[in-house]
């Protein structure tokens, strides 16, 4: 049975309450948070991560704890994971030209929809998952034609963090339905004076039709002592605006860090990593042990290669330092951990094979790579279908098709395959489409050449370089008739010049047609 949250409700009133279920998550994400943190989310944490040993004062404490570092391997199997999913980017296919400026600007900011998609898929894949809202700017009052065209307006889109979604209720309370509101936090920055700026937490209500933001209050009469209604208004849609992106699944805008452990694995390296560099950072330094050695007396100890100690007869002198073998020990406990990362993140699934593995084992890595690519990837072509539909009900346009390729594996050719596609290709034994297609499959050609247009491309240039060496033919011809005598002058000169227009005469090719020769 789950560990579930069972404390008392919040305020039933107070829109920033979280629900059970947020209450739930946050407990899994607290080892992703500081592994997203880093070495600062780390230092932060010191005392609980790793706790003092015993006796050990505050001085020596955060001495150790200063040595220490956060490794980043769950930012980088997150970052792999999203960039192999995402290797060949989002088409959206549609003839209307509106959708082509709006995918290159999702935000109103600059961003585009694969730069986007890529962002909100890293949420999704650290935290379980992530979510966006579809919104439509608001114009304040009633607009023209010549408006909207001088001005245009396009629906963006505002990731929500998990972490930021504080409740939700869904139709019929079921687990997996369609939202019916949903609250979040956000941050907004407003002017303070001429330069300053003050940054107000208000929690954002949405539901079908209709939005509300709260903002904080000082007002002890308030029903909720804390929040009051400052705005609200009314939207075109008769639903929820806001799409969940998910990597692990439970139930809507429920779900578990898919590298939960892979975050677990990160915080026991940095453990380690933190006994080992103290470690060496003290047992670097040896310890120097005099025995037979006087300290009240009026030498003064004074280490360096051109010194000596003397000592009494009966005294000595050594150095205590650890083995070798207590830091090789360390040393291959973390690289263990490194393996045990490695084999667990995402990324080392989707990784291409180069080994001489057998056939079968090769085909078994595939199949798991393409089941939980395949899953994750699914998920996104779905979410971004129903944000573009969103983004079509604002504007009363027809929604176009998103498709993603689910080819998550690189297929590079290499120089000797190469040379192997264009000797058959010369040789008549493959077509010339059939050739830049394996290229384009091969990452050779870049993703978006067309085939087809290129080899008409490639024609017009063969036709047009024929036309140009007739044309340079004829000129010959006409250079050479014109340097022949005329056979009716006669006479030795005649002869000779005969004779020095035949020894001077050579062989023209007539080009052939392209197309008319193997």
């Amino acid at each position: 049975k789950p560990d579930v949250y069972t404390g008392s409700d919040v305020a039933p009133e107070d829109p920033s309450s979280r629900t059970r279920a947020a209450l739930n998550m946050m407990r899994d994400w607290q080892p992703i948070a500081i592994c997203d943190g880093g070495t600062a989310a780390f230092r932060r944490n010191a005392e609980t991560i790793c706790p003092r040993e015993p006796r050990e004062d505050d001085d020596a404490y955060n001495r150790r704890i200063f040595h220490a570092v956060m490794p980043p391997f769950l930012q980088r199997l997150v970052a792999q994971a999203a960039g192999t999913i995402l290797r060949k980017g989002i088409h959206i296919e549609s003839e209307d030209e509106f959708w082509s400026d709006w995918q290159n600007d999702c935000t109103g900011d600059g961003t585009p929809l694969n730069e986007f998609a890529r962002k909100v898929l890293v949420d999704a894949l650290m935290w379980g998952h992530t979510a966006v809202l579809v919104d439509y700017s608001n114009t304040g009052g009633p607009r023209t034609l010549r408006d909207e065209r001088a001005n245009p307006r396009k629906p963006y889109l505002v990731p929500i963090h998990a972490q930021q979604i504080r409740g939700w209720r869904t139709e019929g309370n079921r687990r997996q339905s369609d939202l019916t509101q949903i609250r979040y936090a956000e941050l907004v920055s407003e002017p303070d004076g001429r330069f300053g700026e003050s940054v107000v937490e208000q929690i954002r209500v949405l539901e079908p039709g209709k939005w509300e933001i709260w903002r904080s209050s000082i007002d002890e009469t308030i029903t909720n002592g804390k929040w009051e209604l400052k705005s609200s208004g009314t939207t075109s849609l008769d639903r929820v605006p806001v799409v969940g992106i998910y990597s692990n699944r439970l139930g809507t805008l429920m779900s578990k860090p898919p590298l939960l452990e892979v975050a677990n694995l990160n915080l026991t390296y940095c453990q380690r990593f933190t006994d080992y560099m103290h470690c060496i950072h003290v047992g670097a330094q040896p310890i120097l042990t005099l025995k037979g050695f006087d300290p009240d007396g009026n030498n003064d100890l004074g280490l360096s290669v051109n010194t000596a100690i003397l000592l009494p007869p009966e005294g000595d002198c050594s150095y205590v330092q650890p083995t070798s073998s207590a830091y090789e020990s360390q040393l291959k406990c973390l690289q263990t951990l490194e393996d045990q990362i490695s084999h667990l993140g995402i990324s080392s699934l989707a990784r291409q094979n180069l080994t001489n593995a057998a056939a079968d084992a090769k085909r078994l890595d595939r199949i798991d790579s393409d089941s939980i690519m395949s899953i994750i990837s699914q998920d996104l072509v779905r979410a971004i279908t129903e944000i573009v539909q969103l983004a079509a009900e604002y504007t009363g346009r027809e929604a176009p098709e998103v498709t993603l390729s689910a080819d998550y594996e690189s297929k590079l050719l290499d120089g000797n395959q190469i040379t192997a596609m264009l000797q058959l290709q010369m040789q008549n034994q493959i077509s010339q489409k059939l050739l830049l297609s394996i290229l384009k499959e091969g990452e050779i050609i870049p993703n978006w050449v067309d085939v087809d247009e290129e080899i008409a491309l490639t024609k017009d240039e063969i036709e047009e370089q024929f036309e140009m060496d007739m044309e340079h033919q004829e000129e010959q011809m006409e250079m050479v008739a014109d340097n022949t005598p005329d056979p009716v002058a006669g006479g030795a000169a005649s002869g000779k010049a005969a004779e020095g227009g035949t020894k001077g005469s050579q062989t023209i090719p007539t080009p052939m047609r392209p197309g008319k020769h193997k």
